[in-house]
Order: structure tokens, then C-alpha cells, then sequence
């Protein structure tokens, strides 16, 4: 990152031809920087959009727009200049050379999310729900990413942190206090604050499998023998003819992945090569392949085309995250569909046909309520970024040694060691304790002007 007392500008949309271009600089200089290229004196208020003539020295370059926020009650806690001009790449090109000209210097990825964390506008919790907002796909990514942004995770944080500290001082006063006749909480009692605490830790810890999938999308593998349907199945869902469809076994040679939108999730589709014994070498890789993302799939579309009846090639793939699809239903009798339904009868299942696109939107219907079924019961606030995770789990681990101290009846300065090693992840989190390279890590994903 550039220096913090520098003035950094960036454009603020996306490159390319557009309406309109906001370019965004921050920090001491901006009003010097760019009063120079406007004929017309004006003064910067608050908040106040002013027009105005961009020229460089007697040209003509651009009408523009300027709003001014000054400083603390800035985005970054700096003063932040934005200028909205046509979205030509030659005017924002020219803005953005007449400013580092002038003293400028350009922003890197994050950098005013950065400034804005440095300046204590947020904790580094809601930073990182400025990227998760940005690149939200579907409603239950931006419900979670805005309750990352509003501070409810760094507030419930805060909660368990005091709660701590209060632990913490309780056992400090016996420390303080230990040559005075003082009655003291017995440890029996602290043992179970901290177990309370590690309760609501583990809690946080368990809704990361879900939130996880809110994020980064549901892995849904469709497996199945060769000609059961699963290129078929991926055309109905992506509603065109997306996968090559044959009578000849063995035409999908590699995972192939689409993505859908349905309530509110996104489903990763990944068309898996069917997995048969081959002498085609490249088929078996793709057959390889397969395995791999049928192993790491959230969710398991297992389609099966009635007339064939060996499927022990996928018994080892087969868990509670599979849905079993019988297809082809419009050219099967029902003694071969009831065959498969007695078979797997403690499965979840669906009868379709993907080529004539029967049952397709009940089947997405039962897709999304497998996944809404593991949404964590007991909150609403979920963990979907994997540096929380790793931190609660250290942070559960510091508590389970601290529980073991107690039981083992360690002198209280042990006990408060550890628990003050607790301290050190929850401050981690909300990037109070957090190293340099793993801040610049963070921010080197945003968006450059963000």
C-alpha cells in the first residue's frame, strides 16, 4: 500500500465505454489537486454537488460533476472528492493524468477501504463485507454480506470479547487481591462462563459449512451413468443447448460447470463425464476428473435412466446430499421406476424428463429447500469468510485449553493466559491485532477505487 498521507485517486465504475465515469480521490490535497482545471472559483462544501468546466489549461475536456465530503464524515475519514464525468476512457483517462500530474498518486486494489479501516470508519469484519457485498450473486450472499457490513458479526464479536475480559477480570482480582480475606468466585463458576462462551463460539464456527455455501455457491454434481441424461438435465436447467447431448456413451469427456440462480442460491452445475470401465484414455481422465468434483460436491444429482439397472458404481458416491432423479420417465413403465424408488427409498427423490422438461422447476424447488434445511437453527448471523472461521476455531481451542487448566486446577495466572491468547483471535477478526501482510492480503482482492 502507498503511503497514508498521500492523496490517492482511482476510477470508481467499471473501465470501458459507459454513461458515466465517477473517478474518486481521498486524502489532504484533493481540493489543491484539482482546482487548477476548473475556470470557474467555487467553494467545497459537505456533501454539495457543484457543475462545473474541466479544462486542461484552455481546452475544453469534459461538463462534470463534483461532490465533495469532508473530513471525518468521509467514506475513508479523509477528504473525498468524486468526479462524474461522460464515461468516455479518453476523458477519464485525461482526468485521472491531469490529477497524478498535480499530485496524485494512483490507488491500489482496496485502498479506500483500507484508508477507511485505518481511520476507524470500520472494523476490518465490515472491510471484508464491502468485497462480499460487491460480489454478491444471489439475495442470501447479500442479505449476509450486508449484515457483515452493517457490524453485526464485529458487534457480536464485541459482546463475546467483553464477556472475556469480564471473565479475565474476575480471575485478576483473585491475582490482585490474594493476601486480603476476600471471598472470590469459585472457579466452578468461571468454568462455566467460559463454557457458555465456547458455546456461542461453536455456534458461529457450525453456520460456516452454510454460509460458506451462500457465498461461493453450491457445488451440484450430476452424476450418473453414460446416456442417463445428465447433459439433457443441464440443458433444461440452463434452458438451451448448452451440453452436446448423443445416443453414444461417453460424449461428456470432462466436468463441465453452469451456474443457476433459484431461491435466492446459487447452484454451481457441474456435468460430470459418466464413469464406466473405458480404454479411451482421455475419457478416463475426464472420468477422474469426475470423481474428484463428485467428492467435493455440496449436493448430488444422481440420474437414472430406468432401463439400465447396475448402479453399483456410484453406491460409494452416494450420502445424505443426494437426490435421486429418475429420468426418461416418458419411455419407462412404472414396474422399472418403482424398482428404483423401493431401492433408494430413503433418499430424497424426483421423477423427471429432461428432454421433454418435465419436473425441472420441482426438482430446483427440492434443491433449494435441501440447502435452505441446513441453515443453522439457532442464529441468523452466519460465518462465510474462511480467515472468521479459522480464528473462531483457534479461539475455541484457547477456551478448551483454558477449561483443561481450570479442571487441572492451574494457579489463575495460567488460566488467564489463556484466555487472554483467546483475546488475541477475537481482536483478530476485528483487525485489531491483525499483521501487516495479512491486511495488505485482504485488500490486494478488492477492486481497485473501492
Amino acid at each position: 500500500m502507498e503511503d497514508i498521507n498521500s492523496t490517492i485517486i482511482a476510477l470508481s465504475t467499471p473501465a470501458g465505454y459507459g454513461a458515466i465515469g465517477v473517478i474518486r480521490l481521498s486524502g489532504s490535497k484533493v481540493r489543491e489537486i484539482i482546482k487548477p482545471f476548473f475556470a470557474d472559483k467555487f467553494s467545497f462544501k459537505h456533501k454539495q454537488v457543484k457543475f462545473a468546466k474541466l479544462f486542461d489549461n484552455q481546452e475544453h475536456i469534459d461538463d462534470v460533476l463534483i461532490t465533495y465530503f469532508a473530513s471525518p464524515n468521509s467514506y475513508t475519514g479523509e477528504d473525498v472528492i468524486e468526479i462524474s464525468c461522460h464515461g468516455s476512457p479518453y476523458i477519464i483517462e485525461k482526468i485521472i493524468d491531469l490529477c497524478l500530474r498535480n499530485g496524485a498518486i494512483l490507488a491500489e486494489p482496496g485502498e479506500f477501504t483500507k484508508r477507511a479501516f485505518l481511520n476507524d470508519k470500520m472494523d476490518l469484519s465490515q472491510a471484508e463485507g464491502v468485497d462480499a457485498m460487491i460480489h454478491a450473486k444471489t439475495k442470501h450472499a447479500h442479505d449476509t454480506a450486508k449484515k457483515l457490513l452493517e457490524g453485526k458479526l464485529g458487534t457480536r464479536i464485541k459482546e463475546i470479547k467483553q464477556s472475556l475480559i469480564d471473565t479475565i477480570t474476575l480471575l485478576e482480582l483473585e491475582l490482585d487481591f490474594s493476601d486480603q480475606e476476600i471471598d472470590f468466585t469459585p472457579h466452578s463458576e468461571i468454568l462455566d462462563k467460559i463454557k457458555l462462551i465456547n458455546i456461542d463460539i461453536q455456534n458461529l464456527i457450525q453456520s460456516y459449512h452454510y454460509g460458506k455455501l451462500i457465498k461461493n455457491g453450491i457445488k451440484t454434481a450430476l452424476i450418473g451413468s453414460p446416456n442417463s441424461g445428465k447433459s439433457s438435465l443441464m440443458n433444461a436447467f440452463l434452458q438451451e443447448e448448452r451440453m452436446i447431448v448423443s445416443d453414444i456413451p461417453g460424449t461428456t469427456r470432462d466436468s463441465i460447470e453452469e451456474s443457476i440462480r433459484r431461491g435466492g442460491y446459487q447452484f454451481r452445475l457441474i456435468d460430470t463425464a459418466g464413469i464406466r470401465d473405458s480404454v479411451d484414455t482421455i475419457e478416463n481422465l475426464g472420468i477422474e476428473r469426475s470423481k474428484k468434483a463428485i467428492e467435493e460436491a455440496d449436493l448430488k444429482l444422481f440420474i437414472i435412466d430406468p432401463s439400465n439397472t447396475n448402479y453399483s458404481e456410484f453406491e460409494p458416491f452416494i450420502d445424505n446430499n443426494t437426490i435421486i432423479v429418475v429420468n426418461k420417465i416418458d419411455i419407462s413403465n412404472e414396474k422399472q421406476i418403482k424398482q428404483i424408488q423401493d431401492n433408494y427409498k430413503n433418499f430424497s427423490q424426483i421423477q423427471i424428463s429432461a428432454k421433454q422438461h418435465i419436473n425441472i422447476h420441482e426438482l430446483a424447488d427440492l434443491m433449494v429447500n435441501i440447502i435452505k434445511n441446513k441453515e443453522p437453527k439457532n442464529s441468523d448471523l452466519f460465518i462465510t469468510i474462511k480467515r472468521h472461521f479459522n480464528s473462531l476455531e483457534n479461539l475455541s481451542q484457547e477456551l478448551l485449553n483454558t477449561i483443561t487448566s481450570i479442571k487441572n486446577n492451574n494457579p489463575s495466572e495460567l488460566i488467564v493466559t489463556d484466555m487472554r491468547f483467546a483475546l488475541n483471535h477475537l481482536d483478530a477478526i476485528l483487525g485489531k491485532t491483525t499483521a501487516d501482510d495479512i491486511l495488505n492480503n485482504i485488500f490486494a482482492n478488492f477492486c481497485i477505487g473501492k
